[in-house]
């Protein structure tokens, strides 16, 4: 297997950064579960009842951009931590605005009831102030690592930087769909030469020469993983 999530570098901690500014990629709701580790029928739900609306709510079909993906899994890790929905839907907006408008750390502690961004020391929706010997103890959620198990069952997303050893995701690149590195090679379309073409890892070579034989088994493996979480 060479399905790695790798660490994050800051360059690319700034390019998730620059992509909360502004709609960037899109999704189908079932794109957007196999990303964001979701539920669909949960994202669906989220939007249609305004806890958290995509930024293509009203369009046919409706898509989820890459922020909205960011958003749903600090949402759902929100909820693990038993905040109620319209609680943690607040804090979510609230977060939104900031980083649409404002140059701040997008990174969010919480305990299921204490909520900062940031290095702030002061819940700003409760105005309860932290010690710095609490503020150690939160949980954090990073906006650019994979997520595992934030929900009462089971889910994984990527990393939506670089979700495998030989794959990365670009807002500003196929509308934000994975691609082998170094490539504009959708995983997804390896997938789909495989498994509905029939195709094996050499004969997709030829139809890709430049990359790899082990990117091409990498982009494979992790849509697999993609479809089976």
């Amino acid at each position: 297997m060479h399905l790695t999530e790798q660490e994050l570098t800051i360059e690319d901690r700034a390019l998730v950064i620059r992509a909360l500014n502004s709609p960037r990629g899109r999704y189908g709701v079932e794109r957007a579960h196999q990303l964001s580790g979701i539920p669909a029928r949960t994202l669906q739900d989220w939007a249609k009842s305004g806890v958290l609306r995509p930024d293509w709510f009203n369009a046919t079909p409706r898509g989820w951009s890459y922020r909205d993906i960011v958003y749903a899994r600090l949402l759902a890790w929100l909820r693990s931590k038993h905040m109620d929905r319209s609680t943690a839907a607040t804090r979510v907006q609230h977060l939104r605005e900031l980083v649409t408008t404002s140059q701040i750390d997008p990174a969010a502690h919480s305990d299921g009831s204490i909520f900062l961004i940031g290095d702030e020391r002061t819940d700003r929706f409760t105005g309860q102030q932290v010690f710095d010997e609490l503020a150690s103890v939160l949980d954090v959620f990073e906006l650019t690592k994979p997520v595992e198990g934030v929900s009462s069952r089971e889910i994984w997303g990527p990393s939506l930087v670089r979700p495998s050893e030989h794959t990365y995701i670009s807002p500003w690149v196929l509308a934000g769909e994975p691609c082998i590195a170094h490539s504009r090679v959708p995983s997804a379309t390896i997938h789909a030469l495989s498994v509905e073409r029939g195709l094996d890892t050499i004969a997709i070579q030829r139809l890709y020469p430049e990359l790899p034989i082990v990117a091409i088994d990498d982009a494979f493996q992790f849509e697999q993983r993609l479809r089976a979480a």
